[in-house]
């Protein structure tokens, strides 16, 4: 229903982007993806990181949380977080990923046409659980912020 977004659990500004996964089926994975027309330059004003809230639920079923970053050539890498049990966090997590983290892989920062926020394995789906995840203040900035 109506508005769609999360409005009483939020870090930052009115609304948090909700996130339902249920990887009991095939692909085993779930994920939003946000494709711009035109690449994005993420290193303007001196951004050298990507940044991310996450807030899980103590309810969720455990699975990798992942992000990922394609540039206009078709370069992507998926990272996952560290902590397997980030989708059962129940406050607020910043996760920090610097952009060498990317370019040391291929990913052309200057040039990013997609990015993919996941539960699951991409790589090597296998069934999995389901639960709800909400994001907030998706942001690119310095890594020592």
């Amino acid at each position: 229903n109506a508005p769609f977004a999360e409005q009483t659990i939020v870090h930052g500004g009115r609304q948090a982007m909700p996130f339902q996964y249920n990887n009991a089926d095939s692909p085993y994975y779930s994920e939003a993806v946000r494709t711009w027309t035109a690449a994005q330059d993420w290193t303007a004003n001196g951004a050298d990181a990507f940044k991310m809230f996450f807030y899980g639920a103590a309810a969720n079923v455990a699975g990798p949380l992942y992000i990922g970053v394609e540039d206009s050539a078709g370069k992507k890498l998926l990272v996952t977080n560290p902590d397997a049990n980030a989708v059962v966090a129940t406050s607020w997590q910043e996760w920090t990923i610097p952009f060498s983290t990317f370019t040391d892989a291929g990913v052309n920062v200057t040039k990013v046409k997609k990015v993919y926020i996941g539960v699951g394995s991409r790589t090597s789906p296998t069934a999995g659980g389901a639960g709800l995840v909400l994001i907030d203040d998706i942001s690119r900035g310095t890594s020592g912020q």
